[in-house]
C-alpha cells in the first residue's frame, strides 16, 4: 500500500470495511473516488482526509491498536 492511489481490495482494509460496503459508500458518493477506464482508485491522502473529518475513531488509533 505504497502507492499514492488504493485499489478497492486495499481500501477495504485500510478503512476496515468490506469491499461490498466501500463499494456501497461509492454508490452513495459518501467517499471520495475515481474512475478512470472504469477502474475505482482511491487517493490515499483524499481518504486519510475523508477519515479525518468524520466522527469516530481515527486511522492513527486504529493502527495503534494492530
Amino acid at each position: 500500500m505504497n502507492s499514492e492511489y488504493l485499489t478497492i481490495k486495499e481500501l477495504a482494509p485500510y478503512i476496515r470495511r468490506s469491499e461490498g460496503a466501500c463499494r456501497n459508500l461509492v454508490l452513495r458518493r459518501a467517499i471520495p473516488f475515481r474512475k478512470p477506464a472504469g477502474r475505482l482508485l482511491f487517493s490515499k491522502s483524499e481518504i486519510d482526509f475523508w477519515v479525518k473529518g468524520s466522527e469516530g475513531i481515527s486511522i492513527e488509533e486504529i493502527q495503534r491498536h494492530e
